[in-house]
């Protein structure tokens, strides 16, 4: 683990690291590709010590998902991403509907993000379904070969799904509440940022392990 390598590759297997990443606002899922030395200078921040954090924090994840069959992968992402997905989804849109109720009319209140929030909600139930319904039973079957097609789809989708966590952020104040904040605006935001991180995971598995197996079996 240096600086030249890739942040896809110091995430693989590794939830703190993921952590980590997240923490400095490093895009480890869509933007997986780039050398922690060229994500740090974009970011201005120093890649030594951002390596001592990764250091420091050692992996978390009972399973190494990287090294599973594409099939097995398929699974393990349904179970760990899909299923708690829309759940929290749905809780979290609740509860920015309640603080919104109550402080819908406050200046520090951010107006845009409820909507914001049910578009995202919308588009990711929509993503999902494409996935379960469509890529993931034609990976599962061996039918990598049609697989080119839809996998373009879906990372198209995911860099969508990319400048709405940017936009969370942004109306969030970077996941930080007011200090006249109640107990559910504070929770939401922890939510929130807790779902960047699910998200993040998610998406850098599809990307960066699951896709280019199936790829690479095709080819």
């Amino acid at each position: 683990m240096d600086p030249t390598t890739k942040l896809a590759d110091l995430v693989s297997g590794s939830g703190a690291a993921a952590r980590v990443l997240q923490r400095h606002g490093l895009d480890f899922c869509c933007g997986g590709k780039q050398t922690l030395a060229e994500a740090c200078s974009r970011a201005n921040l120093d890649p030594a010590e951002v390596l001592g954090e990764l250091e420091s924090d050692g992996p978390v994840d009972d399973v190494d998902a990287t090294v599973l069959p594409s099939s097995e992968l398929v699974d393990y992402i349904l179970v760990r991403f899909h299923e708690p997905l829309r759940p929290e989804l749905a809780r979290l849109v609740g509860m920015a509907r309640k603080a919104a109720r109550v402080h819908g009319a406050k200046p520090d209140w951010p107006n845009a993000l409820l909507p914001h929030l049910e578009s995202v909600q919308r588009e990711v139930g929509e993503h999902l379904v494409k996935e379960e319904r469509i890529l993931f039973p034609a990976i599962q079957a061996g039918r990598g070969h049609l697989a080119r097609m839809p996998i373009q789809v879906m990372i198209r989708e995911h860099e969508d799904h990319g400048s709405n966590l940017e936009r969370t952020r942004e109306l969030t104040n970077d996941f930080r509440p007011p200090d006249a904040a109640c107990a559910t605006w504070r929770a939401l935001y922890q939510g929130l940022e807790e779902l960047e991180l699910e998200l993040m995971r998610h998406i850098h598995l599809e990307n960066n392990v699951l896709f280019p197996k199936v790829l690479t079996a095709e080819a």
